[in-house]
């Protein structure tokens, strides 16, 4: 290569035509989906920039086939397995693959990199390393649903789950078996989920007059270690004094450490205190004591999500509306009548 010459991409290619990247990804692929009309005007300017295709995109493309891309922040514990599941079910009914792309927090800028190899049709987007800002730029050139948020943009659709719904019927079933003092374990800071369901809690609590008292707020992150380590310590400080009789993680794996907590503490769930979680993972109803919790229908999100971006991917954005999802309390055994306020 000559020193000052820059090769065209498929973004300029794409700008030249005033197309969609996808678009000119079909065309150079001989895709049937795209009318003469566009194809000529891709073809055109592809000329005029004397674009050479990216070889390697194009054959992964061609051996893959079409490609969707579940971006997540990782792939780690029960939480995921349905969602991913109901993708993958509906994706290979339509004929289409799941890619699935990791990133971290301080790695958002690799995501825009695996982008422009242009061997993806659409975008599943669920976690806070990427931002609304790069949601937005990447729905100029892809499809996109958007599982952790809802953006008002024409190219994007949400599917969310009722997370403020699912925390007042977790308060609401607390204080009919007596909790007057309700203690919540956080999700992480970063996820619209663990906001919406701290909301929640904070707005069902004050509608059955209840006090939030700010020592029974422990900081969490979503693991199970983060919830073991948060109760250990809430339960160490708090000898001699009245504690909460109840407590409601942000989600099961979360729950699962609290227990693990009390037990090791020489404390009984739910004799001395009550626990409920969310998600309702596989895990939930096999744990002694099972698991009341929040059902959060994991598999249904993952294929209403697919189902909604092959519809975005033919272009019918008139017809896909943004979907919330409603959420079911569990009741099982690890709730019970309100017990004493003090430990030893």
């Amino acid at each position: 290569m000559k020193e000052g010459i820059t090769l065209a991409t498929i973004k300029d290619v794409a700008k030249l035509a005033g197309v969609s990247i996808s678009t000119v990804s079909y065309v150079l692929n001989n895709s049937n989906r795209i009318g003469e009309e566009t194809r000529q005007k891709v073809l055109k300017a592809a000329k005029e920039l004397n674009y050479v295709p990216n070889t390697f995109a194009r054959s992964l493309k061609k051996e893959k086939y079409d490609l969707i891309s579940l971006i997540v922040h990782e792939i780690k514990g029960p939480f995921y397995d349905s969602l991913v599941k109901g993708i993958q079910d509906v994706l290979h009914n339509m004929g289409y693959n799941l890619l699935i792309y990791c990133t971290l927090e301080n790695r958002r800028q690799d995501v825009a990199k695996f982008l422009k190899n242009d061997i993806v049709d659409g975008l599943i987007i669920m976690t806070p390393a990427v931002k609304s800002e790069d949601v937005e730029g990447f729905s100029r050139d892809f499809p996109v649903v958007t599982l952790d948020r809802v953006l008002k943009s024409e190219r994007v659709r949400s599917v969310r789950i009722g997370n403020e719904r699912g925390s007042y019927e977790v308060v609401r079933h607390l204080q009919e078996l007596g909790h007057r003092r309700i203690g919540f374990i956080k999700g992480s800071k970063d996820t619209l989920d663990a906001r919406e369901r701290y909301s929640g809690f904070t707005g069902a609590m004050k509608k059955f007059g209840l006090n939030v008292v700010a020592g029974d707020v422990l900081e969490g992150d979503f693991t199970e270690e983060f919830g073991r380590s948060s109760m250990s310590g809430y339960l160490e400080a708090n000898r001699g004094r009245k504690i909460a009789t109840a407590f409601y993680c942000a989600n099961d794996e979360t729950a699962i450490g609290a227990l693990k907590a009390i037990n090791e503490f020489g404390l009984r769930v739910p004799e001395d205190i009550s626990l409920v979680g969310f998600d309702d993972i596989e895990l939930s109803s096999y744990i002694t004591p099972k698991l009341t919790t929040v059902r959060r229908p994991m598999y249904q999100l993952g294929s209403l999500a697919a189902h909604m971006l092959v519809s975005l991917i033919f272009g019918k954005y008139d017809e896909v509306s943004n979907i919330n999802l409603d959420v079911t309390l569990v009741v099982r055994d690890s709730t019970g009548r309100a017990a004493h306020e003090e430990i030893g």
